[in-house]
């Protein structure tokens, strides 16, 4: 199990791991690139890491569709009464509310649940919002708004002349359809 405090922001290789696997469609329209990619392009991804925080292996994918069965879970309070889980497979990232779960990014990728305003308004903590950001759906009308919030949060991790490409993706591949 992992808490929090684990994961602060000093912790790059969670965060860098973390965000290139969490936003399947993520991209920039003008490159064609996804986000990934753009991280890798800079120099940003150690696989390496992630492939060990997610107990990845050769083979994982055929033998078990990319679950382990004891994954890292993170697990942290949103509040008083909501616990926040997330299990890290090799295959996918889980997100459960108080065990119930409520979003998958594997191959049957299910995001899009929580409206943005609504995470920006319950959510005030930055560790918490980019680890639910994934799940949030930002409406047209928002997304310029959306775009520079998601890049002052990400100043946390990446150097600020990559925040706001990477947000711009994230926003591009989070716009409700």
């Amino acid at each position: 199990m992992i808490l929090l405090q684990e994961i602060d922001f000093s912790n790059r290789d969670f965060w860098v791991g973390y965000m290139a696997t969490s936003f399947p469609t993520a991209w920039e329209e003008e490159t064609d690139m996804s986000l990934t990619e753009l991280m890798i392009e800079n120099g940003m991804c150690d696989t390496g890491w992630w492939d060990n925080f997610t107990k990845y292996y050769d083979g994982v994918l055929e033998e078990s569709d990319g679950y382990v069965d004891e994954p890292e879970t993170l697990i942290c309070e949103l509040a008083p009464a909501q616990t926040l889980k997330i299990e890290f497979h090799p295959g996918d990232t889980i997100y459960f509310i108080n065990d119930k779960q409520i979003a998958s990014m594997g191959g049957h990728y299910n995001i899009q649940v929580i409206p943005f305003k609504e995470l920006l308004n319950a959510i005030k903590d930055r560790q918490k919002f980019l680890l639910l950001l994934p799940l949030a759906v930002i409406d047209y009308q928002d997304q310029d708004k959306a775009a520079q919030i998601i890049s002052n949060a990400l100043q946390e991790i990446f150097e600020k002349h990559l925040c706001s490409r990477y947000a711009g993706c994230i926003v591009t591949g989070l716009l409700s359809e």
